[in-house]
């Protein structure tokens, strides 16, 4: 089942090759090994929303006119991909699913999910970990980081697999075409303040840093930039380390590293400090999809679970100036795009899926932050952590 898994689940048919690399326990060594494997850059599409079919369908045709005379004795195949907990921002209330119909070398592709019965081959699994999985990239990568990457990602998500791929070898070598082309344009979603999470942040400031139109408001900057989540789940932090990422400007040279900031550093200029399970709703609303009703509950949520502790009488949040400067304004031109582009790659799942203890406060889902439909079952935190290790 995993052969036809990998092959479909990430899209595409792609020889999984055997052996393992070794990984140090380091959280972001262990990131580098899933990130080695993907594409450059951080995509522009959602995976399987309809800009991201009508993608597909143009790589599709390209890679088919390539290999039109062995795929002359393929005859009628159809393949269909569900993938389930897409963005809420998205508000479709439902999975994301996409198909594609091959008549020979004619190939059709399209949005939207097909009952098994009109399928030769179906694949159901967690959004997230589809879209990290259509991330990654064949081409010029090492086979055996791709194989580690994607065995890793196989371990994280149920999976519903229904019928079989025909062996045919010009259907492989159209299929791996496109989970390379589509890879590029592929938005993987990540856990919330983890160094996969943070790689996205990095791509975003220093990309911007370097224009034309906010590299001369930095040049002359100086300033420190620090964000540390505490307590943040077993399946995101196995380590117990906490998460979060830092952000130094030197005189327009940009520098964003994972939590925790170095100590030669200290301290930060601006420094946001809390606990990670209370945040998390907050810290992956996209602006442009949020409604007054949305906002209103978003409020109200904020005031019940940043409310000070009975006891220490303290916040779960705190916002610091440690040396009293203020937030540069060109550095802050350069980061304002850095939430919304975050919230769209940030996977929907919360602790409290995974952990009965949270409390109420910070374990009821909000219609802000996830769809009512959401289904925590289709990813397995209670039982691997992020990295495919046993808990």
């Amino acid at each position: 089942m995993y052969r036809h898994l990998t092959l479909l689940a990430a899209v595409i048919l792609t020889v999984v090759c055997s052996g393992a690399a070794s990984a140090e326990d380091t959280p972001a060594t262990k990131a580098a090994l899933l990130l080695d494997a993907m594409a450059d850059g951080i995509g522009d599409l959602v995976y399987a929303s309809p800009e991201w079919v009508e993608a597909a369908q143009a790589a599709l045709a390209a890679a088919t006119a390539a290999h039109t005379d062995g795929l002359e004795n393929l005859g009628q195949f159809t393949l269909c991909v569900v993938a389930q907990n897409p963005p809420a921002y998205l508000r479709i209330g439902g999975p994301l699913a996409w198909h594609v119909k091959f008549d020979g070398a004619k190939v059709e592709a399209r949005a939207g999910e097909l009952p098994a019965g009109q399928c030769d081959f179906k694949v159901q699994g967690d959004h997230s970990i589809l879209s990290n999985l259509a991330r990654i990239q064949r081409h010029g990568n090492e086979p055996t980081l791709v194989a580690v990457a994607k065995a890793r990602l196989e371990k994280l998500s149920r999976w519903e697999v229904e019928g079989r791929m025909p062996e045919n070898e010009a259907l492989g070598a159209v299929l791996r075409s496109v989970q390379d082309t589509m890879a590029v344009r592929t938005m993987a979603r990540f856990i919330f303040m983890t160094p996969e999470w943070v790689s996205t942040a990095r791509h975003v400031v220093s990309t911007r840093a370097k224009m034309a139109e906010y590299a001369s408001g930095i040049q002359d900057v100086v300033f420190k930039f620090y964000e540390q989540f505490t307590n943040g789940p077993g399946y995101a932090f196995p380590d117990g380390a906490d998460g979060g990422f830092w952000v130094y400007c030197n005189r327009g040279e940009i520098t964003v590293g994972v939590a925790p900031m170095p100590e030669e550093l200290e301290p930060a200029d601006h420094f946001v400090k809390g606990l990670y399970t209370p945040v998390l709703p907050v810290g992956r609303t996209f602006d442009a999809a949020m409604t007054k009703e949305d906002e209103a509950e978003k409020a109200t949520y904020s005031a019940a679970a940043f409310a000070p502790d009975e006891e220490t009488k303290k916040s779960p949040i705190a916002l610091t100036q440690p040396t009293g400067k203020s937030f540069s304004p060109g550095l802050g031109r350069v980061m304002a795009t850095l939430h919304n582009e975050l919230s769209k790659r940030t996977s929907g799942e919360l602790p409290s899926d995974y952990d009965t203890t949270i409390k109420a406060a910070w374990a009821t889902p909000q219609k802000f932050d996830r769809d009512s439909g959401y289904d925590p079952s289709w990813l397995l935190y209670d039982r691997f952590d992020m990295y495919g290790e046993p808990r």
